[in-house]
């Protein structure tokens, strides 16, 4: 069997799949074995009561999650985990054959791939569920099709680019940061067939929607009441409220602001010594000068990414600067690497006339293997997360605290392991875990309002991230502190020491 080039299909499936093992076995040996606070730990639960997220409800991760943590292998929080590890050893094959599509040797794209597989960000985010490692697959899937169609100009590659897009938005809205770039090098790179046959322009439009039909999920699992339902979209505006994000709107602000120009390059020191300690100066250099260079190889290609590269840092810089937003131009630092050590080896072959140029490939891959292996040493430590059950600790010590039939008020970090004992594991069935989000979306109002309808019913506890927090409860209650827990927040591992308060009922309950 041959592909697209006459070349015989293993050659070209032999480096990927050989880097995606490989990758497999490195995150394997780090991968978190259980639960993770936060965001980790709500992508671990929510999957497997089939509930909803938070914004933007991420259905395409949640069904993905939930059929992944079918499989028979340690807990649900471990398959969970799993998930990331096979979805960032996955995109690192892509990204192989991604760079074997721009004519970099096999050797010295699986070398890049590595490379970028060990830089500290990307293999951090491979080793705990979350939703960005679906996200750096899909759009790995999205670029090596879009390559495929410039290559062959088949409209089943438009028809699976449009899928793959729909799905991928259904995944992360950080898609819509990254499609527009490759969609305009498609039409480019297939302007001549396009206008012989504008009909199949058809195709990709009736994929992509298909692949966003997986938003139906939301409104659907609302309706069958699951355990836990961000926001309860069951009406038109709360699906509109979950989908756009718009509850976070005062965090990332108005992205094409050019108000926010100023903040993003005065970033850029911070970005650039981000990834030099993820990934030493090498890797990012490399990566930049061989984007540079593909622009003289393949133009259009080049432009997209320098495009999505752009955008994609400046969505970061905007929002938070979440580390994890920077997957995906981690991604094409990769395909800059990859072109960067093939340009180099073409140089040695061109201007030593006794390196011939298989010894030059030879000889870059070997740089580059180093470079990996010193990586590895280096990012290993505070990537491992096999030791770490800080999560499951602190929801043994808080049952231990809590007594039967009690409610606890918690914050965000530290709810989503308490859910996940309760509704996964079947702890504790008794207590009431209440985050804030319930409180807002339950019509509470306040905390305060929310203790009021259970203290003379139920023991009631609190656990806040700061003290201040408490000052309204203080005012109507009295505070009686039973315990400190270690917890995590904006983290999945626990970070620092938050008192856990008990209180207590007034007089006049009796």
């Amino acid at each position: 069997m041959t592909d697209s080039r006459g070349e015989p299909a293993w050659s070209r499936l032999a480096a990927p799949a050989a880097v995606a093992v490989i990758a497999l076995l490195i995150y394997l040996r780090g991968v978190m074995p259980g639960v993770a606070f936060d965001d980790w730990g709500e992508m671990q639960v929510v999957p497997h009561v089939l509930g909803i997220p938070h914004p933007t409800g991420y259905p395409t991760y949640v069904l993905t999650a939930w059929l992944f943590e079918l499989l028979p292998i340690g807990s649900v929080a471990f398959r969970a985990n799993l998930l990331s590890v096979v979805c960032v050893a996955l995109a690192l094959g892509l990204l192989t054959a991604i760079l074997q599509r721009l004519g970099v040797r096999p050797i010295l794209a699986a070398t890049a791939a590595l490379l970028t597989g060990v830089t500290g960000t990307v293999w951090v985010s491979a080793e705990v569920a979350e939703v960005n490692p679906l996200h750096v697959l899909f759009i790995a899937l999205i670029v090596d099709r879009a390559l495929a169609w410039s290559e062959a100009r088949r409209p089943r590659d438009l028809a699976l680019g449009g899928l793959l897009i729909g799905l991928s938005l259904g995944n992360h809205v950080l898609t819509a940061f990254v499609a527009p770039f490759l969609v305009l090098f498609v039409l480019w790179s297939g302007r001549r067939e396009l206008r012989a046959h504008p009909a199949w322009l058809g195709l990709p439009l009736l994929t992509l929607a298909v692949g966003l039909s997986v938003y139906a999920y939301l409104p659907i699992a609302a309706s069958l009441n699951p355990p836990l339902t961000y926001n309860d979209p069951v009406t038109v505006d709360r699906l509109r409220y979950l989908v756009t994000g718009e509850q976070f709107r005062g965090q990332y602000g108005d992205l094409f602001s050019t108000a926010d120009v100023g903040p993003y390059l005065a970033a850029l020191p911070d970005l650039w010594n981000l990834a030099a300690a993820r990934a030493t100066v090498v890797v990012p250099a490399l990566g930049l000068i061989g984007l540079a260079i593909l622009v003289r190889w393949r133009m259009a290609f080049a432009l997209a990414c320098w495009g999505i590269l752009v955008l994609g840092t400046y969505v970061w810089s905007s929002y938070l600067q979440l580390e994890h937003y920077l997957l995906v131009p981690w991604l094409l630092i990769g395909i800059g690497t990859g072109v960067a050590i093939e340009a180099g080896a073409r140089l040695i072959a061109g201007r030593v006339t006794a390196v011939r140029p298989r010894a030059a490939s030879g000889l870059m891959a070997l740089l580059g293997g180093a470079l990996a292996v010193a990586l590895v040493a280096a990012n290993f430590p505070s990537a491992d997360r096999s030791g770490d059950w800080t999560a499951q600790d602190y929801i043994d010590q808080t049952f231990a605290v809590l007594p039967e039939n009690a409610a606890i008020l918690t914050f965000w970090g530290t709810s989503t392991p308490l859910w996940y004992a309760t509704l996964v594991e079947g702890l504790r069935p008794d207590v009431l875990v209440v985050d804030d989000t319930n409180i807002a979306y339950e019509g509470w109002g306040t905390r305060e309002t929310r203790i009021a309808s259970l203290i003379c019913g139920r023991p009631v506890f609190m656990l806040r991230p700061n003290e201040q927090q408490l000052e309204p409860t203080r005012a109507l209650y009295s505070l009686t502190r039973v315990a400190t827990l270690f917890v995590g927040g904006l983290t999945p591992t626990a970070t620092t020491d938050v008192p856990l308060y008990r209180v207590e009922p007034p007089a006049s309950c009796g």
